[in-house]
């Protein structure tokens, strides 16, 4: 292996790749953003330039989420797999675990998603983290358990249709 595979490995990693995601999304809306103000202003080619550029990266961020989902999958062959969300924001949690419960349920290889999302004290956003999983799992009626003294969030995958998922997106 050379170095040109060391550095691919790298730019192709789990936490490589959710990093490019979230800078992705906030690209994307910074480009949103200005075209909503050069709309106001009534410059309409500025407008449809910007527009382009937000959709770039929109269409970027969908393509690392993607690639990070599948590099879960290609990564881990084990009946448990374990997400650490300690660093992850509240309102990431719930589109991150659609995309996850979307490419990970239904695969026989992975019996159980565990997701980490808090520590034994008191810490607001961990609680948030755990209220707005258990509010989509509930919404989906997903059955789930509680995993390490309230630290983490057991959810059995492999019996869960993707494609009954409310966010399921038919291709």
């Amino acid at each position: 292996m050379d170095a040109r595979d060391d550095d691919e490995d790298d730019e192709n990693s789990y936490e490589v790749l959710r990093k490019a995601v979230k800078e992705y999304w906030i690209l994307m809306r910074e480009y949103y953003k200005a075209a909503f103000g050069a709309f106001i202003k009534g410059d309409h080619a500025r407008v449809n330039k910007l527009l382009e550029q937000g959709h770039f990266f929109r269409q970027k961020a969908s393509e690392a989420d993607r690639k990070s989902a599948e590099k879960l999958v290609k990564t881990r062959n084990n009946e448990v797999m374990t997400l650490d969300w300690h660093s992850i924001e509240p309102k990431e949690v719930v589109c991150l675990l659609r995309v996850h419960l979307t490419s990970l349920s239904g695969i026989p290889t992975i019996k159980h998603l565990r997701i980490v999302v808090g520590t034994s004290d008191e810490d607001s956003k961990k609680e948030a983290q755990k209220r707005m999983i258990k509010k989509l799992l509930k919404k989906e009626s997903i059955e789930w358990t509680e995993d390490g003294n309230g630290q983490a969030i057991l959810i059995q995958v492999d019996v869960i249709d993707p494609k009954r998922l409310s966010f399921f997106r038919k291709k």
